[in-house]
């Protein structure tokens, strides 16, 4: 093809090259308007689903913040309840002591007054263990009454023998001896009654289990000599009153 025909064919060519090209700009053109709409669609969807998600979000947050504050609600209420339940413990606790102590008071000095209602004449009233000045030490507290009733003084010597475990090896050790106690210290002669006290440290490793306490009563012109004892197990829990 020489130049002549191409121009000729060009003249013949262009309205049809230009309405193809045009065609193809508009193809082009509603493609992307075509994508552009769909763009914009799924934006508004997923803003949708993200508003309505974010909706649910702050309606659990506000559930939960419910929850947190009925939560913060009762358990302060159970605090409460449960401080004023100790406290009412704690005072029921102390009134029932100062009751004990009183009928305690009220049975020693009726023992000494009314001397008729006991059979024996000198009598153990009470031996009790408490927590001493240091780690491993304790201090114990005897006390006697005399229920003669001519009120004769009581004279003697009093024993206390402490046994225990060293190891898996049953001992006993002397108490009074532990609380330095001399041989005349152990003597006692009184008309109503003596308390007895000291304070004494436990061999390391041992392990108490029981207190003995023996009463040897001197003769009289008008008395036989005697022997009164008592045995007392050691506290379990925090040293206290050691009962029978």
């Amino acid at each position: 093809m020489n130049r002549m025909q191409f121009m000729l064919w060009l003249k013949r060519s262009w309205r049809q090259m230009l309405l193809t090209a045009g065609l193809m700009g508009l193809a082009a053109l509603a493609g992307q308007l075509f994508g552009n709409y769909y763009y914009v669609q799924q934006v508004n969807v997923l803003s949708s689903k993200l508003e309505e998600s974010q909706k649910k979000n702050n309606s659990l947050t506000a559930n939960l913040n419910e929850q947190l504050k009925q939560n913060d609600y009762l358990t302060a209420e159970l605090a409460v309840e449960k401080s004023a339940g100790q406290l009412m413990q704690q005072e029921l606790k102390s009134e029932q002591q100062k009751l004990f102590d009183t009928r305690k008071e009220l049975a020693f000095y009726q023992r000494i007054i009314s001397p008729e209602l006991q059979a024996d004449s000198l009598i153990i009233d009470s031996f009790s263990i408490s927590p001493g000045s240091s780690g491993n030490s304790y201090r114990f507290n005897l006390v006697l009454i005399q229920q003669d009733k001519q009120r004769n003084f009581a004279k003697g010597t009093v024993e206390m023998k402490l046994h225990g475990f060293a190891g898996e090896k049953r001992e006993t050790v002397d108490l009074l001896q532990l609380a330095g106690f001399a041989k005349s210290d152990k003597a006692f002669s009184f008309k109503y009654f003596q308390i007895i006290e000291g304070e004494f440290t436990l061999p390391e490793g041992f392990k108490p289990e029981k207190v003995d306490v023996a009463l040897k009563v001197a003769a009289a012109r008008s008395a036989k000599s005697a022997k009164v004892d008592k045995g007392f197990f050691w506290p379990l829990e925090q040293p206290g009153e050691i009962l029978e």
